[in-house]
Order: structure tokens, then sequence, then C-alpha cells
């Protein structure tokens, strides 16, 4: 992995781009596509850092798979990173970036916990109602916890919102334990 200097350094060449070019939106929708895409491919990014492989065979792979998907600024940076041996710290890079670019568009990032994965669109509206409630435009991830037994616990900006069966009960413990005293 990169020294976390470096990965800040890409992190803010990239966000610069993004800015320069007034495609702070499309970067940030785009990185977050990628980021997804090598969570699920360690190979591809193995493949990347190699250094056995030929340069020019990595930075052909990288054209031939993301040319006509990708804004031709991301995909320079991508071919740069791979040129420069920092492809095996990507996914640092890239939510590295994802996280600056989000404070530019003052986004907050906030996490949606439940036993199952929840789709977008019920995130989407998620993000609406905490979106009102604290007044600051938000990003949810959805991450499992079977520890929750039932609902949802969405943690954000300082905030929780508990709606999780384990909530309720520990609600109910310390109501019993406070009318005890």
């Amino acid at each position: 992995m990169l020294k976390q200097s470096l990965i800040n350094n890409w992190a803010t060449a990239i966000c610069e781009i993004a800015k320069e070019e007034n495609k702070v939106q499309t970067f940030t929708e785009t990185l977050e596509d990628l980021s997804k895409i090598f969570e699920s491919n360690e190979e591809a990014i193995i493949f990347l850092s190699n250094k056995f492989i030929p340069l020019e065979k990595r930075i052909n792979f990288v054209d031939d798979i993301f040319k006509k998907e990708i804004d031709v600024l991301i995909l320079n940076c991508l071919k740069l990173i791979v040129e420069r041996e920092s492809f095996s710290s990507v996914n640092y890079i890239l939510q590295s970036t994802i996280k600056k670019l989000w404070e530019s568009l003052e986004i907050k990032k906030g996490i949606v916990y439940s036993t199952i994965e929840i789709d977008k669109k019920f995130i989407s509206i998620m993000e609406e109602k905490i979106n009102k409630k604290i007044n600051q435009k938000i990003k949810l991830e959805n991450k499992i916890d079977n520890s929750l037994i039932a609902g949802i616990r969405i943690e954000v900006a300082n905030n929780v919102f508990d709606y999780s069966l384990k909530g309720k009960v520990e609600d109910m413990k310390n109501s019993i334990l406070e009318n005890r005293k």
C-alpha cells in the first residue's frame, strides 16, 4: 500500500481536475462505480499492479475495459496510476477522492446497517428523509450487521437513527433500569 500522503496527493489531484472541468458530480458517480468494480474484482488490481507484466499491456487493458465507459480524464488518471506503479492502492485512492469530492459538494457520508442488503431505491428514500431531518445532503452506504436482529440503524453526521429491534430492546432495558431508581 502507498503511504497515506501519496494516496492523499492522488485524491487531491483527481479532485482538482474534477473541479477545474466542472465535473464534480459526474466524477463522483463514476469513481463510486469504479470503486465497486475494483472491490469486487481483486484480480484486476493484481493484474494492473504486476510489474512483471509489460506496462503497455496493462495500459491497453485499462483502455479496452473502460475507454467507452468513463470520462477520458478519469481514464487517463487510471492509466497514470498504473504507470506510476500505484495501482495496488487504487481502492484507497478512489475512496479518498470520493470523500474529497463529497466534501466539495457538501455531502456527508453515512452508513445504513441492516440484516439484509437494501435496494438503492429504498436507500434514496432514506437519504431524502434524513436530509430533511438534519438539513444536510447525505450519501448512505449499506452495510450488513447481523447483530441488529431486524430493522435498520443509520449513522450519519454524528447522528444515530436506530430503527432496529436491538435498539428497541436496549431502549426498553434502559427505561426499566431508570424506573427502578
